[in-house]
C-alpha cells in the first residue's frame, strides 16, 4: 500500500507533457502552463578592434550569406553588423554578426583640467594636429615657463601676464574658444572637431567642450562614409547597407 501510494503521489506532482497543434506544452501540478521550445544554437558575436577588420570579415566570409547584412554605427566607438531577422518557429531573431569598437583611443572628457605640464604632454599625444592645437600648446608652453604669470579672468576671456628673466615681459589675452581635433573614435578616420572654451588658473588650464555634442553625430557620418566607400561594391549590389 506505502509504494502503490508513493507512486500515486509521484504520478500526480510531475508536471504533464502534452503536443497541441504542433507546440509542446508543459503543465504543472499547479497548474501553470509553459510553451516547451527547442534550443536553437547560433553562432557567438565577433568582436573586433577595427573598422578594417569589420571590412574584412564583412568581404570574405558575410558576404557569402543569403540575407543582406547591415551595419549600424550607434555610437563614435562601436559599429555593428547582423543581419535580417528571421522566423525560427515563430520566434524572431537577428543575428550579430560582428561588432567593432575602438578601443586603442584615449577618448577626451567635456571637461578636462590639467596641469601645464600635462597640458603639453597631453596636447601632443592626444588631439591631431591643427592650427589651434599649435596655438595651445604655445600658450601652455609660454605660462608654465613664465617665471612670473599674473591672471586677469574678466568672466569672457583670460588675459595672462608673462615675466621672463628680468625685463622681458609679454600681455596677451587668451582666445576664450579653439577648435581642437582630440581621438575619440576609430584611428582609421578623421577625428571629429570641437569647439572648447579655454580657461586658465593657477592651478592649470581647462578644455570645456562646447559644441553640444555635435562632434558625436559628425563622426558617426565620418564612420558611415568610410564603411560606405570600402565596401562600394557590395553597397551597390545591394547585398551591404549602412545605417547610423
Amino acid at each position: 500500500m506505502l509504494k502503490e501510494f508513493i507512486e500515486h503521489i509521484q504520478k500526480t506532482t510531475q508536471p504533464l507533457i502534452t503536443n497541441v497543434n504542433g507546440s509542446t506544452f508543459c503543465v504543472t501540478s499547479e497548474g501553470n502552463i509553459d510553451e516547451l521550445l527547442p534550443t536553437i544554437f547560433h553562432p557567438y558575436t565577433l568582436d573586433l578592434n577595427s573598422l578594417d577588420a569589420l571590412v574584412t570579415m564583412v568581404r570574405t566570409e558575410a558576404s557569402e550569406m543569403d540575407a543582406p547584412l547591415y551595419i549600424a554605427v550607434p555610437d563614435c566607438k562601436t559599429v555593428r553588423c547582423f543581419g535580417q531577422s528571421k522566423d525560427y518557429d515563430e520566434r524572431c531573431f537577428r543575428q550579430v554578426y560582428y561588432e567593432a569598437h575602438a578601443t586603442d583611443v584615449p577618448g577626451w572628457d567635456q571637461k578636462v583640467t590639467l596641469g601645464f605640464e600635462e597640458a603639453q604632454i597631453a596636447l601632443r599625444t592626444r588631439f591631431q594636429e591643427t592650427p589651434d592645437t599649435l596655438y595651445a600648446m604655445k600658450l601652455v608652453s609660454d605660462i608654465s615657463l613664465g617665471a612670473k604669470v599674473i591672471y586677469n579672468d574678466n568672466g569672457i576671456a583670460t588675459t595672462i601676464t608673462t615675466q621672463k628673466g628680468v625685463a622681458l615681459q609679454t600681455n596677451e589675452q587668451i582666445r576664450p574658444l579653439v577648435k581642437l581635433r582630440p581621438y575619440r573614435t576609430f584611428q582609421e578616420v578623421e577625428q571629429p572637431e570641437s569647439i572648447f572654451l579655454i580657461r586658465v588658473s593657477d592651478r592649470g588650464i581647462s578644455f570645456i567642450e562646447a559644441d553640444g555634442g555635435m562632434w558625436g553625430l559628425t563622426a558617426r557620418e565620418t564612420i558611415k562614409k568610410y564603411l560606405e566607400g570600402r565596401l562600394e561594391q557590395e553597397v551597390s549590389e545591394g547585398s551591404v547597407h549602412v545605417v547610423l
